[in-house]
């Protein structure tokens, strides 16, 4: 039974491990690390979406709104002049031009801050990768073996290649060769000091984060398209608030587009740091205790990775709501715990209503019981006084006849 059980809970963590590397492949493509292919063609995601002719032509159309917000914004500026006379009127037709002339400007920024801001980006991911193993499911398999045995290591396999039968090897069977009864030593790993517990709650913990990590992203990409058609309206108060609202939108546009590196940065260092937590160990707590210190650092790396990003847009002050893409995540959680709660204190209540209720109904039924005794008891005391009477009176007969 133990035998088929570590099957179980391998063949569980390898489809956890199938899933990791299917997120981080979407992962990749999302964050801009690697290409997406449309129409045959391998393209940047943020690059080919901020180049598509419809976004072009509408970012045109909202330019061209742009321009007369301008206007109004600039005859408002002047009649805020003449009430308040602490403008030049030249500063304000100046700054008129500098949003008309600031726009088509700020429109190359845009291109080649998303160009070299994706260089830079695919280069980061470069650096961490100093051997081609490198895999995340790899990494993660690795910390939760005992022992290699047979001669092989990390470096020789794909997890993701590889079945239960491959890892573990074959085993000693008894009762017709079905009851399994010892391992043979056959397979890859010592599948008795294999980490079954720690394998599966740290897959699944990292399975959550990087689909919260993922959201994150997906999120920012929509994001970065919604501030480059904003961007021609908030030139367009330049006349009346000197660059207020334009400094709230570079701020944004900032922050969007460092996101990725946040994200990027915390995965590669979880994956970096994963075969050094899996060599270390506590003295003096056995080997339970040594599982429990592994998953503890496994879900802490874990939580890095969605964590990362707002840790690193907050390096550059800005850092307002980089949680919304896994709050949803949170939401649902914390609701159906409330609504778990609910449910719980509703079948109490019902519980207890039903109990009472039974109850009541005993009560009741033994009330009736109790009742229809005392009936009983009242007829038979009245059958005993009848032949009590009775008997008295053919007493007194047959003396009065004698």
């Amino acid at each position: 039974m133990l035998i088929f059980l570590q099957e179980l809970c391998l063949q569980l963590f390898l489809w956890l491990l199938q899933l990791i590397d299917g997120l981080m492949e979407i992962f990749s493509g999302v964050a801009g690390v690697t290409n997406v292919r449309v129409n045959g063609q391998s393209v940047n995601i943020i690059e080919y979406l901020a180049g598509n002719s419809m976004v072009g032509t509408i970012f045109w159309c909202i330019f061209i709104l742009a321009v007369g917000l301008t206007c109004i914004f600039t005859i408002v500026g002047l009649v805020k002049n003449m009430i308040a006379n602490n403008r030049n009127i030249s500063t304000i037709v100046g700054k008129f031009f500098l949003a008309l002339l600031g726009t088509m400007a700020m429109l190359t920024v845009v291109f080649l801050g998303i160009l070299i801001a994706n260089a830079l980006l695919q280069l980061l991911a470069r650096i961490f990768q100093i051997d081609n193993s490198a895999k995340l499911s790899n990494a993660l398999f690795n910390a939760c073996v005992g022992n290699w045995v047979n001669g092989y290591d990390i470096n020789k396999i794909n997890v993701s290649d590889l079945s239960v039968r491959d890892i573990l090897g074959g085993y000693n069977a008894a009762m017709f060769g079905i009851w399994p009864t010892s391992w043979k030593g056959n397979g890859m790993i010592n599948p008795n000091t294999f980490m079954y517990l720690p394998a599966l709650i740290a897959g699944i913990a990292l399975g959550i984060a990087l689909i919260i990590a993922i959201l994150n992203l997906a999120k920012r990409v929509y994001e970065i398209i919604y501030l480059y058609f904003c961007m021609p309206i908030s030139m367009s108060t330049l006349p009346l608030d000197d660059g207020t609202r334009f400094k709230n939108w570079r701020e944004q546009f900032v922050t969007k587009i460092i996101l990725a590196y946040g994200a990027v940065l915390s995965v590669n260092v979880f994956v970096l740091l994963l075969p050094l937590i899996q060599s270390m160990s506590i003295p003096n707590i056995g080997g339970f205790g040594n599982s429990v210190f592994t998953i503890f650092m496994i879900i802490g790396g874990a939580m890095v990775i969605p964590a990362g990003q707002t840790l690193f847009a907050r390096l550059f002050g800005t850092a307002d709501d980089m949680h919304a893409g896994g709050g949803w995540l949170r939401g649902a959680y914390y609701g159906g715990r409330a609504l778990s709660a609910m449910t719980v204190g509703l079948a109490l209540k019902g519980i207890k209503g039903t109990s009472k209720a039974i109850y009541r109904g005993i009560k009741h039924h033994n009330a009736k019981k109790s009742d229809s005794r005392e009936k009983d008891n009242d007829s038979e005391d009245d059958n005993e006084k009848y032949t009590d009477s009775g008997s008295a009176e053919t007493s007194s007969t047959k003396g009065d006849g004698e």
